[in-house]
């Protein structure tokens, strides 16, 4: 479920926010949802990931590659197809991190019980 609050926030702030908002949506989503660290960080990779493979195609696509053919020659990548995978690797590993990173201020926060001692000798 976070994958796809993720995915669908992060996709329409997008819009309207500067690209940055990748790495907070993952962070507030896990910071307010509890998740485990693995599941942390994956819901963050592939909520950001994906949107951005699926634009990137999308992109693609209607372009019929020339502009995405184009930047990957700037940066020396054989087709446009590789570069589309290198930016979601690149978006997803800064979703996933930031999951993380929300996971473990939530690990900071949390309530833990009180211990109690034994009798005072």
């Amino acid at each position: 479920m976070n994958f796809l609050i993720i995915a669908v926030l992060s996709a329409l702030l997008q819009i309207f926010a500067p690209w940055w908002i990748i790495a907070i949506v993952p962070f507030v989503i896990v910071l307010w949802r509890p998740s485990r660290p693995s599941g942390s960080f994956w819901a963050g990779f592939g909520g950001i990931a994906v949107p951005w493979l699926l634009y990137g195609y999308y992109q693609h696509f209607i372009s019929d590659g020339a502009l995405s053919d184009r930047v990957a020659k700037i940066f020396m990548l054989p087709n446009g197809i590789l570069l589309l995978l290198v930016t979601a690797l690149v978006g997803g590993l800064v979703g996933g991190f930031s999951g993380l990173s929300g996971y473990w201020v939530r690990q900071i926060f949390r309530r833990r019980p009180v211990p109690v001692s034994g009798p005072i000798s």
